[in-house]
């Protein structure tokens, strides 16, 4: 989840220690690859590293140089050039859930490049917590490691250039939110190159960019529990109300009774932290470049808005987890004209 100013990095922390135990938990059993069947391959992504400033100016003059790096995994055999996926992790960094998702995709012919954005910033927990992680680098403005890795993988010879999706969880898929607005692509992109769609497993929506709805062309697709007290399901809702009004394809599916974290494993149960402060009822708006503020007070978030919640739930969802898996095979499968 990226929270907005006003929130600590404690909780910050806090919540990626959740993220990680609800999804490393234990995960459900997956079919088997057939042994050789796969190639995996690391690569290394040159990428900056952006001062929130910078990123809603739209510049990358006085940004860090930092090289990121990321797995990508492909089917052995298979057509000359095969689609992908470009995975993009949540505050607990690329954890067990992610690994199913791999599998889902290679079986069905999709190649699946998995971005690490934390590592290489030194977001690497040094204790038995995650709660020791030095500060991580927002949703938001990973937007350029996605459009960095993009490059990359358009280069490769055995991916096809105008056939790769982004799918994002959490803070994640923020990031794979933000890619599609118009906005940031033509400022952190390539010419000429673009996602062929966005996916945004439980990501925020709850923060109004300027120019938000002018999007790039691919359609983007919202998967999020109606029971998230992290991310909210209404924010999406409305958002794609508003994207959808601009004439943009774009969908959300919301999932009954589902937490935060829904596809993260079958085992352990919910993950609850009673006191822990969550900002999802919170509507924020970008009344000017990089200045955000809660609508309610036409200022920056603090702690003590009312918006602000108490109570972590995370965890693993049978049905929610069962639902949008088959619905993001469909749609990728449709998207991608891959043989059913």
């Amino acid at each position: 989840m990226t929270f907005p100013p006003g929130i600590t990095a404690a909780r910050l922390y806090a919540l990626a220690a959740a993220s990680l135990l609800a999804a490393c938990a234990a995960v459900p059993t997956a079919a088997p690859v057939s042994a050789g069947a796969l190639r995996s391959e690391a690569h290394t992504v040159p990428t900056l590293t952006l001062t929130a400033a910078q990123l809603f100016a739209g510049t990358t003059e006085g940004a860090v140089e930092t090289i990121i790096v990321g797995e990508l995994r492909l089917p052995l055999v298979g057509p000359e050039r095969m689609p992908a996926v470009l995975m993009l992790h949540g505050d607990a960094g690329t954890v067990s859930n992610q690994m199913l998702w791999i599998d889902d995709f290679n079986r069905i012919g999709i190649a699946v490049f998995t971005l690490d954005s934390f590592t290489a910033r030194g977001a690497i927990a040094t204790g038995s917590s995650f709660a020791t992680m030095p500060q991580l680098i927002g949703g938001t403005r990973r937007v350029i490691d996605a459009e960095r890795a993009l490059a990359l993988l358009a280069r490769h010879p055995r991916i096809d250039s105008a056939r790769v999706a982004v799918m994002g969880f959490s803070s994640g898929g923020r990031t794979a939110l933000v890619a599609a607005q118009t906005r940031f692509a033509s400022a952190f992109g390539t010419k000429g190159l673009g996602f062929a769609a966005y996916i945004a497993l439980y990501p925020d929506c709850n923060v109004q960019l300027i120019g938000d709805t002018k999007s790039e062309p691919g359609p983007q697709r919202i998967f999020i529990g109606e029971a998230d007290v992290l991310t909210s399901a209404e924010a999406c809702q409305r958002y794609v109300g508003r994207l959808r009004d601009a004439g943009v394809d774009a969908a959300v599916r919301t999932l009954p009774g589902a937490h935060h974290a829904f596809d993260s494993g079958a085992r352990g149960g919910l993950m609850r932290i009673p006191g822990f402060a969550t900002a999802a009822r919170c509507n924020l708006t970008e009344t000017a470049p990089g200045v955000i503020v809660n609508i309610d007070t036409g200022k920056p978030l603090d702690d003590a808005d009312a918006c602000v919640g108490k109570g972590l739930i995370a965890g693993y969802d049978a049905a929610a987890n069962a639902t949008t898996r088959a619905a993001v095979a469909a749609f990728l499968i449709e998207r991608f004209n891959l043989r059913r």
